[in-house]
């Protein structure tokens, strides 16, 4: 049986309904609820009529769509192509068109599309989505887990931001006619999302071991607090020996400390090339992706720290050959071919690390993502280095990751808080 609702923001009444084991939502495009009544009752008789078998839902059309116009398919059906204006085949067609952006935003619109069709039946028109669909999609993620851990409100803007880029695509083939329903007049989002939790401030071992200790937290705050630690330069000393002596691979070692001394991501670090460090100049450029926009890749300049340069110096000596600075090393170069071992993939980097830190006192670190933000924080800890410095090295692209590496250790502020008498 249907049954209708009112949104109290926009005063447009919806009827929702019930068909084939899935509940449906759809507006009544009408304020007036004795008209909205009128479809509540079409609905009812519809749903009646295919539940006696005197109509069948047509295989080319939106079931709930076709059922709210009371059967009237010959207004809402499309012909069937690759991208006819389902759901799954736009996404498909449209992750197939994005050859040119960079690796790493892929494999993220890969795990975006792939938790959209679990949403969205495959067959369903994407002109037919509409905000309370949206809407419906936010409110059940924001209770659903991905690899164990909450989805935070930031992955979800993230997902939606996909869904916008892919029927923005859509709109520009003549797929959908409309606009996406996400975006109000004035540009802005109109779901409703969750405000946007500030990220911790990076901590110090101790003080994060001092929180552990104090509060019976479970396992997903405890991993958290470990997301914000970075490591003062002795700590790092400490790491990369480890890493020297553990690791498997020759190539994780040097790999590790290019982090620690450039404070490069890590998929900055797979694409580092030997001609990239310039031992006469002392400097090292960086071959970025997310600074620019408009470009395919940018680059920046990081001086060449005198540690890095002796560890660099001796792996060259050793390297076992490729352009790439640091060549992976599960490709064994065969001297009767042409082959040289290629480019790291991130996975990989991180999966070493991973390895290496297993069983020791450094497996709670995330990732090699614990080097870069522990370079920008002994930089300003330092109190010689300007923020605008340490952001520039480090490629950030907004403020509030700049703002991540303006705190000091505690006790830097009480010589001066006690001042106050």
């Amino acid at each position: 049986m249907a049954y209708l609702k009112l949104d109290e923001r926009t005063g447009n009444w919806f009827v929702r309904f019930r068909y084939g084991g899935i509940q449906y939502k759809r507006s009544c495009r009408t304020k007036n609820e004795t008209g909205a009544k009128r479809i509540q009752g079409l609905v009812d008789e519809t749903i009646g009529l295919l539940q006696t078998g005197r109509l069948v839902v047509p295989d080319d059309i939106d079931p709930a769509t076709w059922i709210v116009s009371g059967g009237k398919a010959e207004a809402i059906k499309i012909k069937q192509s690759n991208a006819d204006g389902r759901f799954a085949p736009v996404c498909d067609a449209y992750f197939k068109a994005q050859h040119q952006k960079a690796k790493g935003t892929l494999q993220g619109e890969v795990i975006h599309i792939r938790r959209w069709k679990k949403f969205i039946r495959e067959h369903t028109l994407l002109r037919t989505i509409s905000l309370d669909d949206l809407q419906r999609y936010v409110d059940e993620s924001l209770t659903s887990t991905f690899r164990g851990r909450p989805i935070s409100g930031k992955t979800i803007r993230k997902e939606l931001a996909t869904f916008r880029q892919i029927w923005v695509w859509a709109q520009i083939r003549g797929i959908v006619k409309t606009n996406c329903p996400l975006l109000g007049p004035n540009g802005r989002w109109l779901v409703t999302l969750p405000k946007a939790v500030e990220r911790h401030k990076f901590q110090t071992w101790a003080q994060i071991e001092r929180r552990i200790e104090r509060n019976a937290l479970d396992e997903y705050e405890i991993s958290r607090l470990w997301d914000g630690v970075y490591l003062d330069q002795a700590q790092i000393a400490e790491l990369l020996q480890h890493i020297k002596s553990y690791s498997v691979f020759r190539v994780v070692f040097p790999m590790a400390a290019f982090v620690a001394y450039t404070g490069c991501r890590r998929s900055e670090v797979t694409r580092a090339e030997i001609e990239d460090i310039d031992f006469d100049a002392q400097q090292i450029m960086i071959r970025e992706r997310k600074r620019r926009k408009d470009m395919q890749g940018s680059t920046r300049f990081v001086p060449l720290h005198p540690t890095l340069e002796t560890i660099l110096r001796e792996w060259f000596d050793a390297h076992p050959g490729s352009h790439h600075a640091f060549p992976s090393p599960f490709r064994v170069h065969d001297s009767r071919s042409n082959s040289t071992p290629h480019q790291l993939a991130s996975e990989q980097v991180h999966s070493q690390f991973k390895n290496t830190l297993r069983g020791s006192k450094w497996e709670v670190l995330r990732g090699f993502h614990v080097l870069r933000h522990s370079f920008g924080s002994n930089l300003v800890r330092t109190g010689k280095v300007p923020a605008s410095v340490v952001a520039r090295w480090m490629g950030h692209t907004t403020t509030e990751m700049q703002e991540l590496y303006q705190h000091l250790f505690p006790q830097d502020g009480v010589e001066q808080i006690s001042m106050l008498g």
